[in-house]
């Protein structure tokens, strides 16, 4: 499998770089995690603009330590998903000159099919639960950072429906009947809960606007 940079280590420009690349990974399933990763992220800045301003919501502090969870699980997930697009690569390079290695290859590039269909489906319900996260968030942040939050629920949704077209462009090549349905309806489920939630918390946003 590919060696790579974790993540973490690599710079803001170095990762678009390798993006706008010939390089097959980083891909879409992969800037779906990153993209979750950043709503997490402006999230814990309004728990945090707004708990400087003298809150003192128990809501918002549970709300800043699950947002930090949450930005931890999605660049590992980021990073997942490139090394599982690596893997069906490596599988697909498997040798064919013979039944058996035909054979092995065939369950190789499916079992990689499954992974490449379950780590954005990880991406996209760890997003989907960040909708949650940000409820207190939207809620009782600062009036000041209204538009920030709103920007966070907007990126997090997106962060469900991109990571969802990766499961979705998997499953119709996964052989096991029952897999690639277990998954279909997996993915229908968090794509209803987050276009859910999501409408939640931009109606309770218009609300505070007044």
């Amino acid at each position: 499998m590919t060696r790579q940079t974790p993540i973490l280590m690599r710079s803001v420009g170095e990762y678009l770089a390798t993006l706008g690349s010939a390089h097959p990974a980083p891909g879409g399933g992969s800037v779906a995690g990153l993209v979750g990763a950043l709503a997490a992220g402006l999230g814990q800045m309004v728990v945090s603009l707004t708990m400087k301003g003298g809150a003192n919501n128990p809501d918002l502090a549970g709300s800043q330590i699950q947002l930090n969870e949450v930005v931890g699980k999605l660049l590992a997930a980021s990073e997942a998903d490139e090394l599982a697009y690596s893997g069906y690569l490596d599988a697909a390079r498997l040798p064919q000159a013979t039944d058996a290695e035909k054979s092995t290859r065939r369950e190789a590039m499916q079992v990689a099919l499954i992974n490449a269909a379950e780590v954005p489906l990880a991406i996209a319900t760890t997003a989907c639960e960040l909708l949650d996260n940000l409820e207190p968030v939207v809620a009782h942040g600062s009036t000041h950072a209204l538009s920030d939050a709103e920007i966070a629920v907007s990126l997090a949704h997106a962060s469900v429906q991109t990571a969802l077209v990766n499961v979705r462009v998997n499953v119709p090549l996964i052989k096991d009947a029952a897999v690639a349905a277990g998954l279909t309806d997996r993915a229908n489920d968090v794509e209803e809960r987050a276009r859910a939630q999501s409408g939640v918390l931009h109606a309770t946003l218009e609300d505070r606007r007044g």
